[in-house]
């Protein structure tokens, strides 16, 4: 399953890249300090002004019956981040659906989406704005 937008993912290096022994995709060391090749976790914007870390120990949950990890941080545009703010869960839902990046479509909405953004919620180490 690919990666959700904004979610930091992707960082986890290139194929091909020389293995230097263990290595956590997730650590807080990969948080971007740019928007460049970020998009909002919820709507897949790119247009990201803020960064959110999450304690790594509160990122795992299960998920269709197997255990999952959320990745280390989470970005948002603008717009998202008031919904988050104001606590519009539904609507942020809502715009995973339509962001294209959320693979859900014949699957229970609760596991795919909801539980996501519960984890993110219960994680968030607090907003910071990142640089452009």
């Amino acid at each position: 399953m690919a990666p959700p937008p904004g979610t930091g993912a992707d960082d986890a290096g290139e194929a091909g890249e020389a293995d230097d022994g263990p290595h956590d995709p997730f650590a807080p060391t990969g948080a971007p300090d740019s928007m460049t090749d970020q998009t909002c976790a919820f709507c897949g914007g790119t247009r990201v002004v803020w960064l959110h870390p999450l304690a790594t120990d509160r990122v795992q949950f299960r998920r269709f019956g197997k255990d999952d990890t959320s990745p280390s941080f989470w970005t948002l545009c603008e717009g998202c981040e008031q919904l988050y703010q104001d606590g519009q869960d539904d609507q942020l839902i809502a715009l995973m659906k339509d962001a294209g990046g959320w693979i859900w479509q014949g699957t229970d909405v609760e596991d795919v989406l909801r539980k996501p953004v519960d984890i993110f919620r219960e994680a968030d180490l607090g907003r910071r704005p990142i640089a452009g």
